[in-house]
């Protein structure tokens, strides 16, 4: 039973219960919205792009990248969560659960009359679950 608390526990670190929708907040805001929800993911400051800007957040296992793509008035214009293999099951949960599926890999998510696309896309090593805009 202390094993079952435990790893319900280690679980909730890292999966959000609700949608939260970074798409058009600014780097404040988001910094501010992951500590709150995601507290198992930590800032990662020392990540530079030159040619693309954003925020980035690993967990605390190493096994989960969030992006967080800015434009130039620092406003998220989309997201990418990159992800280890065990974790597959867990977060298409997690997308059933709080999103309407539109696909094998796709789900849409309706948010003050704006529609976002959520995908997931399989590579060889990892599988990333990009939100954006639907354009």
């Amino acid at each position: 039973m202390k094993t079952l608390a435990m790893l319900l526990g280690l679980i909730s670190l890292v999966v959000q219960v609700e949608p939260v929708n970074y798409i058009g907040k600014t780097k404040t805001e988001i910094i501010s919205l992951m500590q709150k929800n995601n507290p198992g993911f930590d800032l990662d400051e020392g990540a530079v792009n030159n040619t693309y800007k954003y925020i980035k957040f690993v967990d605390k296992y190493n096994e989960e990248t969030y992006l967080f793509f800015l434009d130039e008035k620092d406003e998220c214009t989309f997201t990418k969560l990159m992800s280890d293999y065990s974790n597959m099951k867990l977060r298409t949960a997690e997308l059933d659960k709080m999103y309407k599926k539109a696909g094998d890999t796709k789900w849409i998510y309706v948010e003050k009359g704006t529609v976002y696309i959520i995908e997931l896309i399989k590579d060889e090593w990892y599988f990333t679950i990009l939100m954006k805009k639907k354009k």
